[in-house]
């Protein structure tokens, strides 16, 4: 009896040194994955009050809690280690592990780049998309594959490519005088974005210009310009154009869309682990609603704000214009179909609009008519 009574006893007690040790390997290795986090830094082509920088800082800051502070993410301002011009070569090089920049900036290197980014109209009069439509085909849709082989193939990057915020639509913007038609846009010295949006002004006959965002407003106070557009309410206003013009066009039809994205060195993203890569992969996925839902909050706050304050004079953009534009637009996109994968994309385009018109366009009309509704006096 007492020689089996013994022998229960070792056995609990190797049962229970075994627990012991196991325990002390799990702290172990914890503590070994925390004091040796994988560092990623995001180099962005913004300020850190911008909501591009405010989005990945959320990112960051989700993606070290999921992965218990094994992936250590710092997110960096314009010019931090490279001027935003550079970010796609330091990333691609290696130099920085990660950056943020727009997708229409790419255009200059091929000019696919602006159907990735800001395609003009939405893309012109047979295709239209919306912040939504775009998002479903570039992410759900056949535009997630043609994306990266845009990066790897026609580009020649080193990359892999993740949206992380839709900006738009982004405002017709402020003037020193209202418009109330497209001989009156014509007649408007007007600073734009780079592009095709800026190239589909010019061809209605709109003196457009581009002017980096440090140029605006003493262009417009020594009268240079006597318009331009530069975001929403939510970069607007803190930008200051009411100082210096009262009269503003909040809707974007001819900029519904801006792309946000951010950009990762592809041999530091094949040496991250697999869990790691599907926390960067969820967390890029929630900055895109973060992005839309904030500036809906803010860009609410901000036109109050403008309008009450700031005396700001608030006009619907003449439907003339948008018609011209949209018109315009699908002139120049297809001014482009020679180069055969600007073809393949803006084709790409065309047939999913096609296919989600019929349900997405008569959703969209009761999204307006419940609106104009809650507007009625």
């Amino acid at each position: 009896m007492n020689m089996e009574w013994r022998s229960i006893r070792n056995q609990n007690f190797l049962a229970l040194l075994t627990l012991i040790l196991f325990i002390l390997l799990i702290n172990d290795s914890l503590f070994a994955a925390s004091s040796s986090a994988v560092k990623m830094r995001i180099q962005t082509a913004t300020q850190s009050v911008a909501i591009g920088f405010k989005a990945l800082d959320r990112l960051a800051k989700d993606v070290q809690r999921m992965s218990n502070g094994r992936l250590n993410i710092q997110v960096l301002p314009d010019g931090a280690i490279v001027p935003a011009a550079r970010i796609p070569d330091a990333i691609n090089t290696g130099l920085v592990e990660a950056g943020a920049t727009y997708a229409q900036y790419f255009a200059g290197k091929h000019i696919a780049g602006s159907l990735f980014g800001n395609p003009p109209a939405g893309g012109g009069k047979d295709i239209g998309f919306d912040q939504f439509a775009f998002m479903s085909w570039l992410m759900m849709g056949p535009g997630k594959e043609l994306y990266n082989e845009y990066f790897r193939d026609i580009l020649k990057m080193n990359v892999v490519v993740f949206p992380v915020g839709f900006h738009g639509p982004l405002s017709v913007g402020w003037f020193s005088k209202p418009i109330k038609s497209v001989k009156d846009m014509k007649e408007r010295r007007y600073r734009t974005g780079p592009g095709l949006i800026a190239e589909t002004w010019k061809k209605m006959g709109v003196p457009a210009t581009f002017l980096p965002g440090g140029e605006i407003l003493p262009a417009a106070q020594r009268g240079v310009i006597d318009g331009a557009q530069w975001g929403g309410p939510y970069d607007d206003v803190p930008f200051g154009f009411h100082q210096v013009w009262k009269n503003y066009y909040i809707q974007g039809a001819h900029f519904p869309i801006s792309n946000w994205q951010l950009l990762i060195n592809k041999d530091f993203w094949t040496k991250l682990s697999p869990d790691l890569q599907a926390m960067i992969e969820v967390a890029t996925e929630a900055s895109v609603l973060y992005t839309m839902l904030y500036l809906i909050h803010q860009n609410g706050i901000l036109l109050k704000e403008a309008k009450e304050k700031q005396g700001v004079k608030v006009y619907d953009v003449p439907k003339e214009i948008f018609e011209e534009f949209s018109k315009e637009a699908s002139e120049v996109v297809n001014k482009y179909t020679s180069d055969p994968f600007f073809k393949k994309v803006l084709d790409s385009q065309r047939a999913y609009a096609e296919l989600i018109r019929p349900w997405w366009n008569a959703t969209l009309k009761s999204f307006v008519y419940l609106t104009e509704e809650a507007s009625k006096k």
